[in-house]
This record gives C-alpha cells, structure tokens and sequence, in this order.
C-alpha cells in the first residue's frame, strides 16, 4: 500500500494538482468520468457554430428550455401534453441533460402565450413605424368541427430587400360569414397593426362572400387602398368539376408512366363488353396533359410566398394560350378541339382583360416594360382571337404608375439613372418582346418626357438594358434604388404583393393539423398562436 501523500494549498494555486492526482491515482478525467486520462486542459462544451451563442460555453437553463421546448411544440404543432411525456423527460435525462424535469401544459401554454403577445407587440411596433406599404391576402375556413375561421396574411419587402410574410389574423367567427362581418375582421386587424393607411393591395378568394366583402371595404374610409382590387383565383384555372386542371395534369402524369399496365388490367376487367383503352385513347390523354403541363408549371409559380410573382402573371398566362393555340392547330380531330375550345371559353370569361396591377408590375421587370408590355398583349390577343384596345390600356396603365410616382415623389429625392438587363430569360416570347409595334414606333418613346414629379421614368422606360445571369428582380432594384428612388420604392411595394391566396389557404392546411381529434379542445386563443 502507497503511502498517503499530503498536499499543501498556496493562495494562488489552482485545481492543476488535484486533477493531476485524480487521473494518475483514481484513473478519474477532469470531469470525473472513470477511465477518462490524458493531458492538457478541459475542453468546454460549447454552442455548435449555427446557433446562436456560437463559441460561447453552455450553460443550462431552465427557463430558456422552457421557451424553446414552447417554441418547438408550436412549430412542430404538438400538444401542450408533450411537455408531460414521461418518455420525453428520461429520453432528455440521459442522452442529452441530466438537469431536465419534464414541463407542465399550463407553464408551456403560459409561456407560448407571452412569446407570441411579445412577438404580436413587436409587429405592431415595426408596422406602425414601416415606411412601406403592406399587401393582403385574406380568406375564409371552418374546422373539421364546424367552427369559422378568417385568415389575414401580410406581405411586404423589408428594409433588407427580403420578400416576407406573417399571419396576423387567425380567428373565430362567431358571426355569419357575409361581407360585412368579413370586411369588418380585415378592418379591425388593420387597425390593430397600424396598417389602415399602408395597404397597397388586398387579394381575396372570388367566393361570393369575399366579393361582397371587397366592395365594403372599397367603401369603408377607414381604409385607403393605393389601388383598387385584383384578384387571380386561388386554383388559378378551374373547370366546373371538383377537380382542378393542375390536379388533372399530375393524374395524367401518373397514368401515363403506367400505361401498360394500366391498360391490361382495364381490358381484362372489360373483356365481356369490349370497351377497351386503345393507343388512340392513350394519344388523347398525351395531348391533354401536355397542354395541362403549362397549367401546372404556373400554379407552381403563382404559389410562390417568398419569391416574387405578381410581375409574371402575364407571361405564364400567355405561355398557356400559346400552348392551346398551338396544340389546336397541330391536332385538327374534333375531341381534341371540342376539348381545347372548352378550355379557352373558360379561360376568357376570367382573362379577356387583365388587372392593371399585374401590367404595372410587368413594366417594373426591366427586361419588359412598356414596349415589351404591349408587344406580348398584342401577341395575347392574336392568339386569343379578340379584339382589345392594347394601346389605350397600356397607357392607362402608364398614367397609374405616373400618378404612384406622384405620390411616391412627394415625399422621395429622384436622381439619375443607369445599368442593365435584358430579355433572353423569357424563352420563345424573347422575341416577341423585341418585336417592333405594328405602326412602328417605340411605346417607350412618349415617356421620355417626363414632369419632374415621376422623374426616373422616362430614363427607365427608354433605357436599352442587356443581359444579366441569375437575374432576380427585388435584387436588381434593390441595386438601383439609389439611381431611381421612386420607382424603386414603387417597385418594392408592388412586387411584395403575391399572385395568389396560398399564405391564408396554406394556414388552413395547418388548422386541419392542428385542430385535430386529439386536440378539439384548443381555445380559439390557443389556435390563433398555434
């Protein structure tokens, strides 16, 4: 047996002596773990380079723990309970924090209640002191059980050029829902985030109720809206059947990867009666989905919540009538045009004439403007077999975007212009853009005379811009925003409003999760958090 060994304390020593003794006598680490040996000094465990805290020490804290563990069940749309779960405290305890003790539902509720009213104060703040304007988009729902609900969603582009989105209203209507009592939700969520005089546009669903409600609100002087209403419907373009074109293209899609199969199996159920799917059949539903394939690439599009589309409305819609001319004309046999001929009925009962909102925001894509503009709504027309004054809308909606830089100009310092972009990202309308006016002038050519209070716009207009890769058009005029103040202001506001109502419709979608059998109990507070 060792002799004891005897340690003498200094008042400025440290730890070293100990922890030297307990690794060669003990066979015990500097964190008291058996077996642990080697030396040099303890590391400490720190947050991982993506958090925030990075490259500080951790430390345990409940009461954060707390927050986030809320944070987490929200996001994750999780019952309170969880914060019970025996499971969930032994699986913390020994993988991850010995310190862990599991967490009531009413301190998880109670404290998911101070983050979201804390976050709730902090929009109210930032929209009450935003300098821009705020687009949106609004619709309607009721729950599994019966209860309605209206959702409000804000859209905006922020000081940092970033195209953003936050619900702000998810709540029970205990009253009918009609116009009134739809138009008075929307007011009254306005007023509570200080936006009743920042609202560019508002988008909603073409159900009867939400027509009625727009006319309110176009009514109601609480409310000033820099532009009356647009809309395009949520399904983009519907038959009269459940079932939505896109809906149709991804069936084809399907099918058709599978014919062979199929069709074996379908002939073989028929046998008896001698229905048979044959190759023609087969033909048909190609031509079908083909076309529906341009359908289903702009739904994709106009489903976009954190990109910019308002600006391509425009274009993907005459890439579809394109689609339906040409396949017309390439397949001359009566279903396929009874079928096409249907289509494009239904098509201008709802496109003959486009909201100037979506003209306005194709002339701020430089690689378009205003001759671009009515070279493609001419080329929309010949392919739609209409007659329309193109001209004279094209200059109405000049006379818009002058009248926005009025009132954007009375309050920002214009400055000169200059810089590029250019029209070979639009695939075959490239050269339509380029195309030369029938009476073979420039539109652009009238607004290089410009008043001084939407100066910027004839330079803009009549500026010849090239070719940019990767081009992104919040980050082109947020690069340009020095050289034209007012429209870059302009731009901001109008390229923040979205094509669609997907932002409420995708809330519904979380409803339906959240508000489920396990949790029919939720108050309409706790939902409107969740």
């Amino acid at each position: 047996m060792k002799k004891p060994k005897s340690y003498k304390w200094q008042k400025n020593d440290g730890t070293g002596t100990m922890s030297r003794h307990l690794r060669s006598e003990h066979g015990l680490g500097p964190e008291g773990e058996e077996g642990s040996s080697g030396g040099g000094q303890a590391q400490l465990h720190g947050y991982a380079s993506d958090m925030p805290g990075a490259g500080m020490p951790f430390v345990y804290n409940r009461d954060r723990m707390i927050s986030e563990l809320g944070r987490f069940i929200i996001a994750d749309e999780l019952p309170y309970s969880f914060g019970e779960s025996v499971n969930y405290e032994y699986f913390n305890r020994v993988a991850l924090q010995p310190q862990y003790r599991k967490v009531s539902r009413n301190t998880l509720k109670r404290r998911t209640q101070q983050s979201y009213y804390a976050y709730r104060g902090y929009l109210m703040e930032m929209f009450r002191t935003y300098d821009g304007r705020v687009s949106l988009t609004s619709d309607t729902w009721t729950s599994t059980y019966g209860e309605p609900f209206v959702c409000v969603t804000a859209h905006w582009i922020d000081n940092d050029w970033l195209l953003q989105k936050r619900i702000i209203c998810f709540e029970a209507m205990e009253e009918a829902h009609n116009g009134f009592n739809i138009k008075s939700r929307i007011v009254s969520c306005c007023k509570n985030f200080h936006l009743v005089d920042k609202i560019f546009s508002i988008s909603l669903d073409n159900a009867t109720a939400n027509t009625s409600a727009m006319q309110f609100l176009k009514e109601d002087p609480s409310i000033k809206l820099v532009l009356d209403e647009y809309g395009l419907r949520k399904k983009v373009i519907a038959l009269d059947t459940p079932t939505r074109w896109n809906s149709t293209y991804k069936l084809l899609h399907d099918a058709i990867a599978y014919r062979d199969v199929l069709t074996d199996m379908y002939n073989e159920s028929r046998a008896t009666d001698g229905q048979f799917i044959t190759n023609d059949h087969w033909s048909l539903a190609k031509i079908v989905h083909d076309v529906l394939e341009t359908f289903d690439n702009a739904t994709h599009i106009f489903s976009y919540v954190y990109e910019p589309n308002i600006h391509t409305v425009i274009l993907e819609c005459i890439k579809i009538i394109c689609t339906i001319k040409q396949t017309s004309l390439a397949n001359p046999g009566a279903a396929v045009k009874r079928l096409l001929d249907n289509m494009k009925v239904k098509w201008c009962a709802y496109f003959t004439e486009f909201p100037p909102i979506y003209a306005i925001a194709a002339i701020l894509d430089p690689g378009v403007k205003l001759e671009g503009l009515t070279n493609l709504l001419t080329f929309y027309y010949q392919q739609l077999d209409v007659q329309f004054d193109v001209p004279y809308y094209v200059n109405n909606c000049k006379r818009i975007l002058e009248r926005l830089c009025e009132e954007y100009g009375a309050v920002i310092q214009p400055q000169p212009v200059g810089s590029s972009m250019g029209a070979s990202r639009f695939g075959i309308l490239g050269p339509v853009l380029k195309k030369s006016r029938p009476d073979g002038s420039g539109s652009s050519s009238s607004s290089s005379s410009s008043s001084s209070s939407n100066i910027g716009v004839g330079e803009y207009l009549t500026y010849q811009f090239e070719t940019e890769e990767n081009f992104h058009i919040i980050e082109w005029w947020k690069n340009r925003s020095s050289k034209f103040p007012v429209l870059a202001r302009i731009a901001k506001d109008i390229l923040a409003i979205p094509a669609s109502t997907i932002a409420s419709e995708s809330a519904f979608s979380a409803g339906r999760r959240v508000l489920d059998e396990k949790r029919s109990r939720l108050s309409f507070e706790s939902i409107e958090m969740c």
